[in-house]
C-alpha cells in the first residue's frame, strides 16, 4: 500500500499463487493494486495489456492525418478518441484548407 510503484511490488502470502496462474494472476494483480491504489489503475492497466496482448495496443496512434483522411470516404468515418493535450483540431484544419473543403 505504501509503496511508490505497487504494481512491480510482490503481494504478501499471494505472489506464489499469482505467479503459479499465468493468465488469471495478471488480472488478480490488476484487481489487487485497483482496490489499495486506485491512482495506480492506470499504470497496471497498460502493465496487464502489454503482458497480456501486446506492446502495440498501448502505444500512442501517431498516423497522420493525411494517411487517416486517405482511408476514410463518406461511408466510412472518422472517429477520434481524444487525451488530455491533445486536439487534432489545428492539423484537421490544415488539411481541409490544402484539400480546399473548408466550409
Amino acid at each position: 500500500f505504501d509503496e511508490n510503484e505497487p504494481e512491480s511490488s510482490p503481494v504478501p502470502d499471494y505472489e506464489e499463487r499469482l505467479a503459479m496462474e499465468r493468465t488469471l494472476g495478471p488480472f488478480l494483480r490488476l484487481c489487487v493494486v485497483r482496490f489499495m491504489r486506485e491512482d495506480r489503475t492506470n499504470v497496471c492497466c497498460a502493465q496487464f495489456i502489454e503482458a497480456m496482448l501486446d506492446s502495440r495496443f498501448t502505444a500512442p496512434v501517431t498516423d497522420q492525418i493525411v494517411d487517416i483522411f486517405d482511408e476514410s470516404s463518406p461511408r466510412k468515418p472518422v472517429l477520434y478518441l481524444l487525451t488530455a493535450g491533445s486536439d487534432p483540431t489545428f492539423s484537421i484544419d490544415e488539411l481541409a484548407k490544402k484539400k480546399k473543403k473548408y466550409p
